[in-house]
């Protein structure tokens, strides 16, 4: 007797699909040096990827970034526990089991993979700043923690009522579809690693208010604190900080974030860079036909995607 098909569940999986295609006409900016990229990244590290998936496609046009994907180094923390778990990594990545990513996508959930997937890809570092040693700790052991979780790809479909610019949709109701129960036992990849940074209290994205409403200090301060002040307070000891909601959290965030610092590896962080021996070509790019328009133009970005 044949089993009958779920129509919700089948529309998923039809959507999945789709969301994993290549989308082609992908170009990479700069050809990454992997073997740099592995001596510059540190446990902790968030690493963004432009990714070339349909689904990245969809996440730059709602997030207006070009990061549609996110992962936490976490280097050699899973083989360093021992074990079977680690002769199963040894095994599947070999040398490469002693600098591993942990991220969330469709078709594997919360998993391990390794630096080279995305050599290909268009990337950037963002390293938090002064993370402590114990909280690192903690963020990669929350991260670890979720191993096998499910991608939700039913968070993805809510962030584009989240983000899609209709004001009839209330931002309560909006907030209400993403905090559901069904959302909450599911994961994508930049809302797993707000909420493990902010299980530590680290900032990724937090609101900043004064607490009596105004900007937290005078504009002309009396003579006495004038005279007598060694210096003027900041804005972590005069404000108050909200956390944000980790699940409108997407990748352009730690991008944006002040609390983490973008860190060069490619051309530009390399000391012996020296533009004079560039060999430039005789003619400028814009008579260059054969690499495709720019897709991070306003006019490209702009223009309908296809579908």
């Amino acid at each position: 007797m044949l089993r009958k098909l779920n129509p919700k569940r089948l529309l998923v999986r039809l959507l999945t699909r789709l969301l994993v295609q290549e989308h082609h006409g992908y170009r990479t900016r700069f050809p990454n040096d992997m073997a740099l990229l592995r001596q510059t990244l540190r446990p902790g590290d968030v690493v963004l990827v432009e990714g070339s998936q349909r689904i990245s496609e969809v996440i730059k046009y709602l997030t207006q970034s070009s990061w549609s994907h996110v992962a936490l180094y976490v280097g050699d923390a899973l083989v360093g526990r021992g074990g079977r778990f680690a002769e199963e990594l040894r095994e599947e990545f070999g040398d490469n089991a002693d600098a591993l990513l942990m991220e969330a996508t469709i078709e594997s959930g919360v998993a391990p993979t390794r630096l080279d997937k995305y050599a290909h890809h268009n990337i950037r570092i963002c390293r938090p700043i002064n993370l402590r040693p114990g909280d690192l700790a903690d963020v990669i052991e929350t991260i670890v923690s979720q191993l096998g979780t499910r991608y939700s790809v039913r968070h993805i479909i809510e962030l584009l009522v989240y983000f899609f610019p209709v004001e009839l949709i209330p931002d309560r109701f909006r907030l209400r579809v993403l905090e559901s129960p069904r959302i909450a036992r599911q994961l994508i990849c930049s809302s797993q690693i707000a909420m493990a940074f902010q299980k530590v209290r680290y900032p990724v994205q937090p609101a900043i208010s004064s607490p009596n409403g105004g900007t937290g200090e005078s504009a002309e301060p009396r003579l006495g604190r004038r005279l007598f002040a060694r210096k003027p307070a900041s804005v972590f000891e005069t404000h108050v900080f909200t956390p944000c909601n980790p699940r409108v959290v997407t990748p352009r965030d730690f991008d944006l974030s002040p609390y983490f610092e973008v860190i060069k590896f490619n051309a530009a962080g390399r000391k012996d860079f020296d533009y004079k021996k560039i060999n430039w070509a005789d003619r400028p790019a814009e008579d260059d036909t054969t690499a495709g328009p720019d897709p991070l133009s306003p006019s490209v970005a702009a223009s309908p995607k296809p579908g």
